[in-house]
């Protein structure tokens, strides 16, 4: 009977120590995933910088008068967008800092906190990735518009 006890309780230390295992890494996962983030930011400021040169570029000469309302739309948007961005450069590594225990201690209790902060932060990233894009593909059908000949094209 001592060999059943000693087998189960073998066999749940095992499980434990699986599960402990699995935890730690998709912590570690999350903990790399969340580091990723800040490079999109970076990225995504490096765009944001792209579309602000485009717009400075179409806004001299006669192309000025052409869609002003356009320029303003744009420049607003971008200006938004970094806004937006700076606040997630500052998000981020918070998140990270509060990811850190959970790594370093695995049997530190995990609560919807932890979920809402995560869920909050990636959907932040996913909906100002979506505005980027949007704002680019806006954005250069607009500066198609205004290049010479690209009326005569269509």
């Amino acid at each position: 009977m001592t060999g059943n006890i000693a087998s189960v309780t073998k066999k749940t230390a095992m499980n434990t120590l699986i599960n402990d295992t699995q935890l730690e890494a998709e912590l570690q996962e999350l903990y790399i995933l969340s580091n990723h983030w800040l490079q999109d930011i970076y990225f995504m400021e490096d765009e944001i910088h792209f579309f602000k040169n485009i717009l400075a570029k179409y806004k001299t000469g006669d192309l000025k008068d052409v869609l002003p309302s356009r320029y303003d739309e744009f420049k607003q948007k971008i200006e938004e967008q970094e806004q937006q961005l700076a606040a997630l450069k500052k998000q981020i590594p918070l998140f990270l800092d509060f990811l850190k225990p959970f790594i370093k201690d695995i049997k530190k209790e995990i609560t919807l906190d932890f979920l809402e902060k995560y869920n909050h932060l990636q959907d932040e990233i996913k909906e100002m990735f979506s505005g980027v894009r949007e704002n680019k593909n806006h954005l250069f059908k607009y500066t198609e518009s205004m290049l010479p000949g690209a009326r005569q094209l269509k």
